[in-house]
């Protein structure tokens, strides 16, 4: 996170409020009591391997950062900036944190998440079957990547995912029911 950001704000109805964003330097708003909705953009890159196994991306958080230092989280992901479309905001994400260039027609929609009243996620799946290794993590939030093979995700995302995460069942139960609707497990 950038602590010079403006985060793009929503209606209740979802629609953004054009013009207004969250100064990202005064953290979450659930953490302030605002009634400010903001949003989160996140990319989620999964692979068949030279195996034919299925993985995914988990990014490691860098220990110098101030949120969840040496935790995993899903590949990219943050916070939407003030004018910038959900879209974009998965892009610069990918880009900034894991140095990926992907187009807007690389990214799945799969579902939307609440974290709170204030805060919720749009999460994008991207298939990266036989596309290059190379990560380069640009703005040093993120130390490491590394592939989950699907049948060790479960376990995974419960000890190493950040702890909101790690609790979270309702995200894995998402990415469940996206795999099986899209033909991919």
């Amino acid at each position: 996170m950038h602590h010079d950001e403006l985060w793009q704000t929503y209606y209740p109805n979802g629609e953004p409020i054009p013009g207004k964003g969250w100064d990202s330097a005064l953290d979450n708003p659930e953490k302030t009591g605002a009634d400010a909705i903001v949003g989160v953009a996140v990319v989620f890159l999964y692979r068949c391997n030279k195996d034919g196994e299925l993985e995914f991306l988990w990014q490691k958080r860098a220990e110098t950062v101030d949120r969840s230092p040496g935790y995993y989280d899903l590949s990219a992901g943050g916070h939407i900036n003030l004018g910038e479309t959900i879209v974009e905001g998965a892009i610069r994400e990918a880009r900034e944190e894991i140095g990926l260039a992907i187009k807007p027609s690389d990214l799945q929609f799969a579902f939307t998440k609440p974290f709170s009243k204030q805060r919720f996620a749009w999460v994008f799946m991207v298939d990266w079957t036989g596309k290059p290794e190379e990560f380069h993590f640009n703005d040093k939030e993120v130390s490491e990547v590394k592939w989950v093979p699907y049948g060790e995700l479960k376990d995974f995302w419960k000890h190493y995912a950040k702890p909101p995460l790690a609790k979270d069942e309702i995200t894995l139960i998402n990415l469940d029911d996206w795999l099986v609707m899209h033909g991919v497990i």
